[in-house]
């Protein structure tokens, strides 16, 4: 595959630095051209400044005129389509962080550009290249557990204060800004719900008042499936998890990833009325990993860009996600 002249736009965002070392890890895809820091709080840039040292810093119009094929976009999520609209007119295959603008109609115009140019558009969503999640959603759709009536899904942390204050910035919270992650992993096991129902609230954890507890509530003709997301839970970190009911059968990832030497590691158990009974839920247990997390998302982004993959996104579906995440989130 030829080598994706590739830059990263902004550093704000918490992945910023994760996706920068995930570019330069694959150089055997990747040729980085450079990094752009923009109007955005320059906090996770400090934190993370040496990830940067050995990559050349561009203003923007030096990295318009890179010869690039395509960007990375990890600014703050309230500026991010604005960018991809920048890029994408400029020619660029975009990936972007997640969930896009708080501003539904801002993220359609950006995705009717990215429909109408024929430039790939990939959103952030990392659980989507999880082996674990990959794996689960094979056995749904082979219909092994069943027709589906749950989802729980779950992605929770221990927060500082700095960034809880910081989260006021968006009405949807974490529901918004974390919550979305598990929104498109219960879309892609289950399709889309009748009805959402959103319970976020404030935790009032040291007198902050941002949204940092997030549920909602997703209606089924035969069931309800259910997102948390929380940022002041005490072992939050190991209670990202996702289990899957089904008619014949449940899926369990719990936890969806912890820290191990190389990377993070998914555990999956999968207990089905062929093969266990009511007290073997751990039967046909798995243990996916060590992976790097956003290597698998930024190679796939890569071959979608060289031709050498099917285009794997459905761009309505991510303009109705987008949809349902603002919802769930209160907007």
């Amino acid at each position: 595959m030829k080598k994706i002249r590739i830059a990263l736009i902004g550093t704000e965002n918490d992945h910023a630095a994760p996706a920068l070392i995930s570019l330069k890890s694959q150089s055997d895809i990747f040729d980085l051209a450079g990094y752009c820091f923009v109007d955005e709080d320059d906090t996770q840039f400090k934190n993370n400044e040496a990830v940067y040292e050995d990559v050349p810093r561009l203003s923007l119009d030096e990295l318009w005129n890179a010869g690039l094929d395509a960007v990375v976009i990890e600014t703050n999520e309230k500026i991010s389509c604005k960018y991809a609209i920048m890029a994408a007119e400029h020619g660029l295959h975009v990936q972007m962080d997640k969930p896009g603008s708080e501003d539904h109609e801002e993220f359609v115009s950006m995705i009717n550009l990215f429909k109408k140019s024929g430039l790939v558009f990939q959103p952030g969503y990392m659980y989507r290249y999880n082996p674990a999640f990959l794996k689960a959603l094979e056995i749904v759709k082979s219909g092994r557990i069943g027709k589906i009536y749950s989802v729980e899904a779950q992605m929770n942390a221990l927060q500082g204060d700095a960034k809880r204050i910081w989260l006021k910035q968006f009405r949807g919270g974490m529901m918004f800004f974390v919550g979305c992650h598990m929104i498109d992993l219960v879309l892609r096991l289950q399709g889309m719900p009748s009805e959402i129902i959103p319970l976020n609230a404030c935790s009032g954890k040291d007198d902050i008042v941002s949204n940092d507890i997030g549920f909602a509530v997703f209606k089924y003709e035969n069931g309800a499936s259910f997102v948390k997301t929380t940022a002041s839970e005490p072992g939050g970190f190991m209670r990202r998890q996702v289990v899957v009911c089904g008619t014949k059968g449940t899926i369990e990832i719990n936890p969806l990833e912890y820290n191990v030497e190389g990377g993070l590691c998914s555990d999956m158990r999968v207990l089905d009325l062929e093969t266990g009974s009511a007290w073997a839920a751990r039967a046909d247990a798995k243990t996916y990993g060590p992976f790097v997390r956003l290597d698998n998302m930024l190679r796939s982004f890569a071959e979608m860009v060289a031709g050498e993959k099917p285009y794997d996104i459905d761009l309505d579906y991510e303009i109705k996600l987008h949809e349902i995440v603002l919802k769930a989130a209160g907007y």
